[in-house]
């Protein structure tokens, strides 16, 4: 498709509908930049790394039936991906693979918790384990509801 240009003073803006990782990555850069001149914080985590923070489930013959994907910084446990073998699901283990990957969060120095779920998911659950709501994008997907969660520790 030929893109769609605009002329603004000197500049040409297009409009450009395939993949191009290489401009993507120009983007991602460019606002790290920005981010480690204004955000002191950027600044450090970039300089120590994100500490991963793992939770791994396993069950018979050693395959992996579930766990936690994680990070810790800047005093947070940062959930990205937190899943559980259906078979496994109602019966306490999700609770304690959260509160394991919550105990050693404090001990990193912790203070609290964030995480992303769909109305589809597991918004019910992670209430119970004492998680809020603190943004929701409605209609996404279409029908459905998207959430940011936190807990206090």
């Amino acid at each position: 498709m030929t893109p769609t240009n605009h002329q603004h003073d000197a500049l040409s803006i297009s409009v450009v509908n395939d993949a191009n990782t290489e401009f993507e990555k120009f983007l991602h850069e460019q606002i790290r930049s920005f981010n480690n001149i204004y955000s002191m914080p950027h600044r450090q985590v970039r300089k120590v790394g994100l500490a991963p923070l793992h939770i791994i489930v396993r069950g018979h013959e050693d395959r992996i039936v579930g766990g936690i994907a994680a990070f810790t910084y800047w005093n947070w446990l940062e959930i990205d991906n937190f899943w559980l073998e259906e078979g496994h699901r109602g019966r306490g283990v999700g609770r304690d693979v959260l509160t394991l990957a919550e105990h050693e969060a404090k001990s990193r120095g912790c203070l609290r918790a964030s995480l992303r779920t769909f109305s589809f998911q597991a918004r019910g659950f992670y209430e119970k384990q004492g998680y809020r709501i603190i943004g929701t994008l409605e209609d996404y997907p279409p029908g459905e509801a998207f959430y940011w969660m936190r807990k206090d520790f």
